[in-house]
C-alpha cells in the first residue's frame, strides 16, 4: 500500500505543478495573443476535448478488463477501432464546425493534426493506466506542461510563427512530444500489439458494454457542471455567472484535478487487482488511508477559504468578483463528499458494477434539479445553485456509500 501512496502523492504535487505552468502559460498567452484568437482557441480545444469524450471512459474498463483476462491485444484492437471511428466522425462533423461556424482563420490540415495527435496522446495514456505504469504515469502529467511552453516558445520566437497559428503547433508538436516519450518509454515493458481483426468473445464484450456505460457516467460527472451554469444563466444575473465562471468553477476543478482525478488514475488500478486477488485487509487498509486524507485536505481547505478566501479573491481579482466568497464557502463544506464518493465510484467500478456507477451519477444530477429548485422556493439568492451542487454530491455519496458496503459484504461471502 504504501508504493500506491507514493505514486498518489507524487501525482497531487505533479498536478499542482501542472496548474501552476498551465495557469501561467495562459496569463503569459493573455499578454502575446489577441483575446477573442486566444478565446476561439480554448474553445475549439475544449470541442476536441469533448469529442474525445469516449477514450476517456473506455480507461477504467480497459483495467477492469485487463486485469480479469491478461488479453492486451484484444483490448487495444477494439480501442483502436473506436479511436478510428472517433477520428472519421471528427473530421466529418467536428472539424467542419470548428473551421465553418467559428470562422476559425486557419488551414484545414493544423485541426487534422489537432485531432490525430489529441487520439494518439489519449491511446497511449490509456494504455499506461491499463497495464498499471504509475511511475510513467506521474512522469508524463510532468512533462505535459514543459513541452507545450517549449513547443509555443520555438513556434513563436523561434519559427516566427504568430497568432491562432502557434497556439495550434503548440498542441500538436506537445501532443505528438508526449506519446513518442510514452512509447518509447512504454516500449520497454509492453510493447504494442499487432493491429487485427476481433472477434467478440463473452470478455471482450462485457469489456466494450462496460466502455460504453464508463464513457456515459464519465459525461454525467461533467454535465452536473454545466447544468449549474445553465442555472446561473438562466435565472441570474451576468454578475452572479461571472462569479462562478471566473472564480468559483476554476478553483473547484483545480481542487479536483489535485485530489479526485489521481483517485482514478491510482486507486482504482490497484482496487482492481486487490479485488482481483481477494486481498480484502488491504482494501480495508487503502480505505482507511483515503479517508483520513480526504478529512484533512477538506478540513484545510475550508480553514483557508473561511481564514483567507475573501481576502485571497480580492487580492487576485477585481472587486466585483468578491461574490464567489460566499459559493466557495458552501462547497469547500461538501468537498469531502467528492473525495469520498470518488473513492466509493472507483471501488464500484473496480469491481465490475459499472451499470451501478452510471446509476450513481445519473441519481447526482437529480439530488441537483430537486435541491436547487426546492431551495428556491425560500430564497432567490444564487446561492441555490451552489448548495443545490453541494447537496448532489452529497447524495451521491450516501447512494454510492450504501452500494459499496452492499458489493463488499457480497465479495467477502465468497471468500
Amino acid at each position: 500500500m504504501k508504493s500506491i501512496q507514493t505514486h498518489f502523492y507524487k501525482a497531487i504535487f505533479i498536478s499542482f505543478f501542472a496548474v501552476i505552468l498551465n495557469f501561467g502559460l495562459k496569463i503569459y498567452l493573455s499578454k502575446l495573443i489577441e483575446k477573442e484568437t486566444l478565446a476561439l482557441f480554448y474553445t475549439a480545444i475544449d470541442i476536441f476535448s469533448f469529442s474525445l469524450l469516449i477514450l476517456i471512459g473506455f480507461r477504467s474498463s480497459m483495467v477492469v478488463a485487463y486485469t480479469k483476462t491478461k488479453d492486451d491485444e484484444k483490448i487495444l484492437n477494439i480501442f483502436r477501432y473506436f479511436i478510428l471511428i472517433l477520428m472519421v466522425i471528427a473530421w466529418g462533423a467536428v472539424i467542419p464546425y470548428i473551421k465553418h461556424k467559428m470562422n476559425l482563420d486557419i488551414h484545414y490540415w493544423y485541426l487534422v493534426f489537432t485531432i490525430l495527435s489529441m487520439s494518439l496522446y489519449a491511446y497511449l495514456s490509456n494504455q499506461l493506466a491499463m497495464y498499471r505504469l504509475f511511475s510513467l504515469i506521474n512522469r508524463s502529467s510532468f512533462l505535459e506542461p514543459l513541452f507545450s511552453i517549449a513547443w509555443f516558445l520555438i513556434a513563436y520566437y523561434l519559427a516566427k510563427t504568430e497568432g491562432i497559428h502557434a497556439l495550434f503547433i503548440m498542441t500538436v508538436m506537445s501532443s505528438l512530444s508526449l506519446s513518442l516519450y510514452i512509447w518509447i518509454a512504454k516500449y520497454q515493458k509492453q510493447k504494442e500489439p499487432f493491429f487485427k481483426p476481433v472477434i467478440l468473445d463473452k470478455e471482450m464484450k462485457l469489456f466494450l458494454k462496460n466502455a460504453l456505460i464508463s464513457t456515459v457516467e464519465f459525461g454525467s460527472g461533467i454535465m452536473m457542471i454545466y447544468l449549474a451554469v445553465f442555472f446561473m444563466m438562466r435565472y441570474y444575473s451576468v454578475d452572479e455567472l461571472g462569479d462562478f465562471q471566473v472564480v468559483t468553477k476554476p478553483i473547484l476543478m483545480y481542487m479536483i484535478t489535485l485530489f479526485v482525478f489521481p483517485v482514478f488514475r491510482f486507486l482504482l488500478p490497484e482496487l482492481n487487482k486487490l479485488i482481483h486477488d481477494k486481498a480484502y485487509d488491504e482494501i480495508f487498509a487503502l480505505k482507511r488511508w483515503f479517508y483520513k486524507f480526504s478529512f484533512i485536505v477538506s478540513a484545510l481547505f475550508v480553514i483557508f477559504i473561511l481564514l483567507w478566501g475573501f481576502e485571497g479573491i480580492s487580492f487576485l481579482f477585481p472587486a466585483t468578483y468578491q461574490g464567489a466568497y460566499l459559493y466557495l464557502t458552501h462547497l469547500s463544506f461538501f468537498f469531502v463528499f467528492i473525495m469520498l464518493n470518488a473513492y466509493q465510484i472507483s471501488f464500484i467500478k473496480a469491481s465490475g458494477a459499472f451499470t451501478t456507477a452510471l446509476l450513481i451519477r445519473l441519481s447526482g444530477i437529480g439530488f441537483f434539479i430537486i435541491a436547487f429548485y426546492i431551495t428556491r422556493l425560500f430564497s432567490e439568492n444564487s446561492v441555490s445553485v451552489v448548495f443545490g451542487l453541494a447537496i448532489a454530491y452529497m447524495g451521491m455519496f450516501l447512494s454510492s456509500w450504501i452500494w459499496e458496503r452492499a458489493i463488499l459484504k457480497k465479495l467477502l461471502k465468497q471468500v
